[in-house]
């Protein structure tokens, strides 16, 4: 970093970038683009196709920056719903013709369904003059990767990150994975200089190196077995009138409170324990939702302690140590190495992120 030239623009030439990107997710160095976080690669993609009059269909609900880029910019889409038990209504799919284009999220957020790897197969097959667009940006938490595909079907883009599974949102790194032909174009719609030194320097020397891929895959198998554990508590001990979870294969969990007052009763309790949620409940099909994002063993089981004492139940046999005022952690287990955070803290109506233990945070950083 000292010897970057922090009075030019970064190099525009990052083809060792790629090559490395390439190798992490098995595609050749031609099959990558690099971009400043995959939102980019969405306003992008989104934009090019509305200035061509493409017809642009959307799953829905999913992430938020989709339907509020199209608003914003007045880009026309139609919305491909969920049914009501919040998966993919494949027999509902909208007919696709020629230049159309088809967007879904896997692992979807703030849902947390996956698409059928077959079902994605038979749509890339039956419509190859279509672009398929797969935003797969929790790729690492999930079974499936879809992102070989690209050297099987040139009409599917797939976009990925290293905001989630790493985690570096801050470095802005995101790419786009597609057919030699189509990344052409998309390095023609990508900005210059758009890769930062930081990054680019942190990319080259630590992102790829083998300690850091060995965390990174040790941190997502430790929360990979933190969500199954919170949903299987979640889903054996609450009744099903009372609250939902939904199966997840991200690294959040969205869980449905039926009762009105519940919900509000439950949304203002969490805040005043410190706890950060998404409130998803004005996307549409989510009525009385919230996406809770997925932590620490502590900042867990912290969660499921005041999720079921507001709702009046037993607090599911954990064991919580003594709060303070405001819900935080005692000084003494800061003391003694309690991990209090492990996220960045995001504004409350920053529907890309949102996540708990916010609070502990700004606690432990105060302290």
């Amino acid at each position: 970093l000292m010897a970057a030239n922090w009075n030019r623009y970064p190099s525009a030439d990052s083809q060792d970038i790629e090559s490395l990107v390439a190798n992490y997710c098995n595609l050749a160095p031609e099959n990558i683009v690099l971009s400043p976080g995959s939102a980019t690669l969405i306003t992008t993609l989104l934009n090019y196709f509305a200035l061509n009059q493409k017809r642009i269909v959307i799953a829905q609900p999913t992430y938020t920056l989709f339907d509020y880029h199209c608003k914003t910019f007045n880009i026309r889409y139609e919305p491909w719903m969920l049914n009501s038990e919040l998966e993919y209504d494949y027999e509902n799919m909208p007919e696709l013709g020629a230049g159309d284009v088809l967007i879904i999220t896997t692992p979807n957020n703030p849902v947390g369904n996956t698409f059928n790897p077959k079902k994605l197969v038979e749509i890339l097959s039956a419509n190859p003059e279509s672009y398929i667009i797969v935003d797969a940006v929790y790729a690492e938490f999930c079974e499936y990767d879809y992102t070989t595909l690209v050297n099987q079907y040139p009409n599917l883009i797939v976009l990925r990150s290293f905001s989630k599974a790493f985690p570096v949102a801050g470095l802005r790194l995101g790419y786009g994975c597609a057919s030699p032909q189509t990344i052409s174009l998309l390095r023609k719609l990508m900005l210059q200089f758009s890769i930062n030194h930081f990054t680019q320097v942190f990319a080259r020397t630590i992102l790829f190196s083998p300690e850091f891929q060995e965390c990174a895959k040790n941190r997502v198998k430790a929360m990979i077995a933190e969500r199954e554990r919170m949903y299987r508590m979640l889903h054996a001990r609450f009744d099903k009138n009372t609250l939902k979870v939904f199966k997840s294969a991200g690294n959040f969990l969205l869980i449905r409170v039926h009762q009105d007052t519940s919900f509000q009763k439950l949304m203002a309790d969490l805040e005043a324990a410190g706890i950060k949620v998404l409130n998803t409940s004005p996307f549409p099909l989510l009525h009385n939702t919230f996406r809770v994002s997925v932590g620490t063993g502590e900042e867990n089981d912290f969660f499921l302690h005041k999720l079921s004492e507001s709702l009046d139940l037993a607090t599911l046999g954990i064991k919580i140590p003594a709060m303070r005022t405001g819900g935080f952690f005692p000084m003494a287990a800061q003391r003694q190495g309690i991990r209090l955070a492990s996220y960045p803290i995001h504004r409350t109506d920053d529907k890309t992120a949102n996540t708990i233990g916010t609070s502990f945070l700004a606690t432990a950083q105060g302290s």
